[in-house]
C-alpha cells in the first residue's frame, strides 16, 4: 500500500487578547492545529478526534503550554474545532506525513505527546522523527514488521502545531515566542518507549 489516508483531527485554539498592550493580539494572531499519529490503528472521524482531544489530559497540557510559552492566560483560550483529512505516504515500514503551515500563517511551535511505541526498546524500536521550517511539519515514522507471532508495531501520539499570523512571525521569532525559524530547521527524533535505543532516547514529551 502506497498510500493511505490518515484522519487527524484539525482543533484551532484561539487565543484571546492579553492585558500587556506591548503584546496586544486580535483573538485569531495564534492558532493551533492538534494532530494524531497512529500508522496502524484505524482513523477516527475528525469529530471523534475533536472530542477525545478535548477529553485527554495532553491536549489540556499542550494548551497550557503554549499559553505559558506565548504570554497568554489559559482562561483566555477559545476553542473553535473543525474537520480535517491529510494523506500519509507509507512505504513499506515507513509513514511521512506533511503538515503546512495554515493559509497566511508560519509555524510557531510544535509540541509531541507520545502515548505509545511498539516496540518499546532495541535496535528495532519503532522510531518518531519530525522536522520543522515555517512553512511545514514533516513527520517520519518507522514502525518494523515483526515476524509470525510477534504482533504490531506503531508509533502513537499528538503533534500539536502552533500557527502564527504572517505579519507577526517576525516579531514572535525575535522575542523567542516562536522556536521555528526560517534558515534554522528544528529537528527531533526518538526511538522506543524507554531507555536509549539505537542511539535515540526514547519518545515521550516535547516542545519544540
Amino acid at each position: 500500500m502506497s498510500v493511505v489516508q490518515r484522519f487527524t483531527a484539525l482543533a484551532f485554539f484561539t487565543l484571546g487578547m492579553i492585558a500587556s498592550p506591548a503584546w496586544a493580539q486580535q483573538s485569531d494572531d495564534i492558532v493551533m492545529t492538534s494532530h494524531h499519529i497512529n500508522p496502524v490503528r484505524n482513523a477516527r472521524t475528525p469529530w471523534d478526534e475533536v472530542q477525545n482531544c478535548l477529553r485527554d489530559p495532553a491536549c489540556a497540557a499542550a494548551v497550557n503550554g503554549i499559553s505559558a510559552q506565548i504570554g497568554i492566560p489559559a482562561n483566555a483560550i477559545r476553542l473553535v474545532s473543525a474537520g480535517a483529512a491529510f494523506t500519509a505516504q507509507a512505504a513499506g515500514e515507513e509513514t511521512r506525513y506533511t503538515i503546512p503551515a495554515l493559509s497566511g500563517r508560519k509555524v510557531c511551535r510544535v509540541q509531541i505527546r507520545t502515548t505509545s511505541v511498539v516496540p518499546a526498546t532495541g535496535n528495532r524500536a519503532s522510531l518518531f522523527s519530525r522536522n520543522a521550517t515555517p512553512a511545514t511539519v514533516a513527520i517520519y515514522t518507522w514502525t518494523p514488521r515483526r515476524g509470525i507471532g510477534g504482533g504490531r508495531s506503531w508509533y502513537d501520539g499528538k503533534v500539536f502545531v502552533t500557527h502564527v499570523k504572517d505579519s507577526l512571525a517576525d516579531d514572535y521569532a525575535k522575542s523567542g515566542k516562536c522556536t521555528v525559524h526560517a534558515g534554522q530547521p528544528s529537528a527531533y527524533a526518538c526511538r522506543g518507549a524507554s531507555g536509549v535505543n539505537h542511539g535515540l532516547a526514547a519518545c515521550g514529551g516535547k516542545d519544540l
